[in-house]
């Protein structure tokens, strides 16, 4: 019988060992992501690792830029949800003259800033802080708002977290609305969504979807607009 007791007072020391207090969250270790093609192939690109962000797959964003090929060289990439950068230092490595990334999470920020560094592409590219749909709408109109018309063709990117096309539906819808009307001849627009995501509810056009296990790559070249 005390055998019994100590072995009980024994398994309620354990069952009550989780009220002891919360454990201490496991530190994220930095990740890395290799550029693929072009002047920097092979340059390391470090992120934080954290759960927050999802990195394009590395055959996926090659079979992206393998898509976009030369449509790259010279162009104005924006990068709305940059997460890792990886897009943008990629597209610079491919020849893009300039880029701007836009990132919420500050520490997110802290290595794409030191990344840009590292990779010497600091004056290339623009980071912008804060939430993307309060700071795109002046970004994406700025070619035909500005006293010089600036007519680079751009390539932008919308890679937001999967759930946003649920979530944030019709913010999104308005901001390629905005890219598809706003952008000069021979822009072209990209789309990154989950395979289950109804395409139609992306702006009317003649999107190009592809299919790359559970993901969408969906890619729109804006009509031309009359006047720009």
């Amino acid at each position: 019988m005390r055998q019994q007791k100590r072995s009980r007072s024994r398994q309620m020391d354990d069952d009550d060992e989780p009220n002891r207090g919360p454990k201490k969250p496991q530190k994220r270790r930095s990740q890395k992501l290799r550029i693929i093609g072009g002047s920097m192939r092979g340059r390391v690109v470090v992120y934080h690792g954290a759960e927050f962000t999802r990195p394009m797959k590395d055959s996926v964003r090659e079979s992206l830029f393998n898509i976009i090929g030369p449509r790259i060289k010279g162009a104005y990439a924006i990068d709305l949800f940059a997460g890792t950068g990886a897009v943008s230092f990629e597209a610079l490595s491919r020849g893009a003259s300039r880029a701007t990334a836009i990132e919420m999470n500050r520490m997110a920020l802290r290595f794409l800033r030191s990344t840009a560094e590292t990779l010497g592409v600091a004056e290339q590219i623009k980071f912008l802080a804060g939430d993307t749909f309060r700071l795109a709408g002046p970004l994406l109109e700025h070619s035909i708002r500005a006293d010089v018309i600036d007519d680079t063709p751009r390539v932008i990117f919308f890679c937001p977290p999967y759930a946003m096309w649920e979530s944030r539906a019709e913010q999104l819808a308005k901001l390629l609305k905005n890219a598809v009307e706003n952008s000069p001849p021979n822009s072209l627009i990209v789309a990154e969504s989950e395979k289950h995501f109804d395409p139609d509810g992306l702006p009317p056009g003649q999107w190009d979807h592809r299919m790359y296990g559970n993901t969408r790559l969906s890619f729109l070249e804006p009509p031309m607009v009359c006047g720009m």
